[in-house]
């Protein structure tokens, strides 16, 4: 099958966000799962409380790029030698006391950047789209068009690279004088810089305040 037009929207639904029973958020008190799919078996109780604490800092400084990662993860050894974590508010409190006094009231809430990667590594979200890029490109048609809104920049970053190196083609080193490697260019960017929504987009809907576009066509 090939297809004209592909869009990926790497949003989270907001169906799921919003049912706290999930416990995707940390607004909400709610048993500390956050899977998309509840057949899967990981889920943030086994990460939190099963990961060693270097996994967990690694966890967060990448999927969240979290500043205190580190003390964030010695208090969440601390209180799970004692207790395991079921809930999210219990993770919220223990994020809460680790960070310094100032960094609770600035940037938003204190406990977003560790949701976001207990998120993203409980769902292996980034590994996804690592697969979707190519599949996507495959199918499109010569032409065709290739659009991907993400919303937040590790996932932009993986879409950036993605097409910036389809659209060079030649994987050959700098030093070779002539191409060796026959390889010829996959796709063409439509803009030099992601699309962000405008004042009146977000004004409508916040949620896309975050929002970045990329669109590329096939050669």
């Amino acid at each position: 099958m090939r297809a004209d037009a592909i869009l990926l929207d790497l949003g989270v639904s907001s169906m799921q966000i919003d049912r706290p029973e999930r416990g995707f958020s940390y607004a909400a008190d709610a048993p500390l799962d956050m899977r998309m799919d509840p057949s899967a078996e990981l889920s943030a109780r086994e990460l939190v409380n099963e990961s060693s604490e270097r996994e967990l800092e690694q966890i967060f400084r990448r999927y969240g790029e979290e500043r205190y990662a580190k003390q964030i993860v010695r208090a969440i050894g601390r209180r799970r030698r004692e207790q395991p974590f079921e809930r999210t508010l219990e993770l919220v409190e223990t994020i809460r006391a680790a960070i310094p006094a100032p960094a609770r009231f600035g940037e938003g809430h204190p406990a977003k950047r560790v949701f976001q990667a207990l998120r993203i590594a409980v769902n292996d979200e980034l590994g996804a789209l690592e697969q979707a890029l190519p599949s996507a490109t495959a199918m499109l048609r010569p032409g065709g068009r290739l659009a991907v809104i993400s919303f937040h920049s590790l996932e932009d970053r993986i879409v950036k690279r993605f097409m910036r190196d389809r659209e060079r083609g030649c994987t050959c080193p700098p030093d070779f004088p002539i191409c060796v490697c026959g390889k010829e260019p996959e796709l063409r960017s439509l803009s030099k810089r992601a699309v962000r929504p405008g004042a009146e987009e977000i004004a409508h809907n916040p949620r896309a305040a975050s929002a970045r576009l990329r669109a590329a066509v096939k050669a």
